[in-house]
């Protein structure tokens, strides 16, 4: 069984399946603030282990989407910026990190960016009109090692308790999450941020941007000159141009890699921003759909 430490109250939760983390769970101790506002949550999914029918709309289920072939003309390095309202689930993790919007108290990121941050900022364009919502826990994924030397950045997955719920409206609503089939060579992923639009730039961006990149071939990724890309595990996926020019930046990990209007990866890791040969590195979010469920409980 896994265990949630906040504030001196132990809850116990379910552990993800066999399947989900092919090999055999180990305890983890999760970390929150439970303020009076948590209380609730915490005991309607951790403990009576009910969630209401979902009343809300996902994000493909409104939104118009292009089935044509998308031009690539948007890049967050150095390119074009976006409202919210055609990206609703994207949020900030923090000050330095993206996120995405799965539920209206649930947001999903990436375990590098740990399980420090005390809010998420969402439902604005402009990072600086967001409303701040605060985080009752962080729920590291139990495979997570950041000193794995085999496979670095493997199970770079991290569920976030909110507070209270986010208003589900055109500038803010959950994103589902896509099917393993959906993450396959050449399909084309959108990822969005407030990250910087060149490597060392030091400084978030004000106003979202987002990039069109398609997903590469494993056997091309591993095959890549530089060896940080010998490592990619079965939870990663990459996507770019072999010849650089659009990318993630820093300040976009963690934040969402969709198809279709479908959530299917977390801004991971990259080497530098849009060089030759060096594509981003996303983790597989559909490969970790049964972990989701088990610590949410929502009907995915």
């Amino acid at each position: 069984m896994l265990s949630v430490l906040c504030a001196c109250v132990v809850v116990s939760v379910g552990c993800a399946s066999a399947q989900d983390l092919a090999a055999p769970s180990e305890t983890k101790l999760y970390t929150g603030s439970l303020s009076p506002e948590c209380v609730s949550s915490y005991h309607q999914i951790f403990v009576t282990r009910r969630v209401p029918p979902r009343n809300y709309q996902y994000h493909h289920e409104v939104a118009d989407l292009d089935t044509k072939a998308v031009p690539f003309k948007w890049r967050i390095v150095g390119g074009t910026e976006v409202d919210i309202t055609n990206i609703p689930y994207q949020v900030m993790y923090g000050l330095y990190c993206g996120g995405s919007l799965i539920a209206p108290i649930w947001v999903l990121t990436a375990a590098h960016c740990r399980d420090k941050e005390k809010f998420v900022l969402a439902g604005a364009t402009r990072r600086s009109q967001a409303t701040r919502y605060k985080v009752c826990a962080h729920f590291i994924h139990p495979r997570w090692d950041d000193e794995n030397k085999i496979h670095p950045q493997d199970f770079d997955y991290q569920l976030v308790l909110l507070e209270t719920p986010v208003p589900v409206t055109p500038s803010s609503r959950p994103i589902a999450i896509g099917n393993v089939e959906e993450v396959t060579p050449g399909a084309v992923v959108s990822v969005s941020g407030w990250g910087y639009t060149r490597a060392k730039e030091r400084h978030m961006q004000e106003i979202l941007r987002r990039v069109y990149v398609p997903i590469m071939s494993h056997d091309q990724c591993v095959s890549l000159p530089n060896q940080n890309y010998r490592t990619i595990s079965p939870r990663m996926f990459c996507a770019g141009f072999i010849n650089g020019t659009k990318d993630s930046c820093q300040g976009d990990s963690g934040g969402p890699a969709v198809h279709n209007g479908k959530l299917i990866g977390l801004v991971s890791f990259g080497v530098g921003c849009a060089q030759k040969d060096q594509p981003g590195v996303y983790s597989n979010v559909p490969q970790v759909r049964d972990w989701i469920r088990s610590v949410t409980t929502l009907p995915l």
